[in-house]
């Protein structure tokens, strides 16, 4: 195991802190945010990242910890929705779009970035971008599963 897997794995032992550690630290309590791991979750909390953050605030330090706690809850949500996924991360390939950045490995759709989903979220601006790309997953999942039944 490498130097940069070796932190990977601290990071991902320490999801459950950094989400927690996050959802204290919302300020806006009266915004009725239900954060409990459902597909439901991820449209409130897309509507949330849109009307709090920017993309410039993906540079701005300050932001790193709250950002990070996101990333991580929407990667959590993701893994607990899509049969058989997990976090993973590239660290041989420096020409892998995701080299260093942790993404949930799907088995039948490939891989997906949390931090590229935050940023295209910002991007978009627009309140569907989580839920297009699970619903894109799961039906490839669904697909694919049925067809190897049938094989």
């Amino acid at each position: 195991m490498n130097q940069k897997e070796k932190i990977f794995k601290q990071w991902k032992e320490n999801t459950s802190s950094r989400i927690e550690n996050w959802k204290k630290g919302l300020i806006d309590k009266e915004e009725e945010l239900v954060l409990d791991f459902s597909e439901s979750s991820l449209s409130s909390l897309e509507n949330h990242i849109i009307s709090k953050y920017s993309l410039v605030d993906l540079k701005n330090k300050e932001k790193n910890n709250e950002l990070d706690g996101i990333v991580s809850y929407m990667g959590e949500t993701l893994i607990r929705l899509i049969p058989e996924s997990k976090w993973i991360i590239y660290t041989e390939d420096k020409t892998n779009v995701y080299y260093n950045l942790p993404c949930v490995y799907t088995k039948y759709s490939g891989s997906i970035s949390v931090h590229f989903l935050l940023r295209e979220i910002l991007n978009a601006k627009t309140f569907d971008i989580i839920e297009t790309r699970l619903k894109a997953v799961l039906k490839c999942d669904e697909e694919i599963r049925k067809h190897l039944k049938e094989n």
